[in-house]
């Protein structure tokens, strides 16, 4: 009798796991069909992209504690004096991901990071998409600002020449 009843649990769990692998997508899905849309204009260069974070920060007036990078990413530890809302923030600023869309894992370490650094809040800017699908409520405060929400920060807090620079670059919500 419980062989029976093993071999059923394990026939429906069986089961249950081919619907889900049948019926799932496909992991890469989104890329492909990112790089269908976003064919044709070039990637902002690097060392322009750090210019308008570091230049979107101080306009929002944080300072700058410490820069770091990497040659896909920016690390940024920033500090706000502001009453209430002040405190020690950090700001991962991901510059180029396959496929144009940021995933979970970015969202992840950028909370591990922010709370290994006790820092209030961890903020992730990119010009691309952010991918949070399955990342329930996290563990800290992480802001998320993506191509469209960076594109309406540099409108609102920078000269209006930076955002017809924006224009030349893919990415940025557009």
């Amino acid at each position: 009798m419980i062989f029976v009843l093993a071999l059923g649990a394990l026939s429906v769990g069986a089961f249950l796991i081919l619907l889900i692998a049948r019926y799932s997508p496909h992991p890469n899905a989104h890329i492909a069909a990112t790089q269908r849309v976003l064919a044709g204009r070039n990637t902002m260069p690097y060392e322009d992209f750090r210019v308008l974070i570091v230049d979107l920060l101080d306009a929002l007036k944080l300072e700058i504690v410490l820069l770091t990078g990497r040659p896909s990413e920016l690390d940024i530890i920033v500090r706000s004096s502001e009453p209430l809302t002040g405190g020690r923030y950090l700001v991962h600023a991901i510059w180029e991901v396959p496929g144009d869309v940021v995933d979970q894992p970015h969202v992840i370490r950028l909370q591990d990071a922010a709370r290994a650094d006790s820092a209030a809040k961890g903020i992730l800017i990119t010009p691309y998409t952010i991918l949070t699908d399955g990342l329930g409520n996290l563990e800290m405060p992480i802001e998320l600002v993506d191509g469209r929400a960076l594109r309406d920060l540099v409108e609102r807090y920078l000269p209006v020449q930076r955002l017809e620079q924006l224009a030349k670059y893919r990415g940025f919500g557009m």
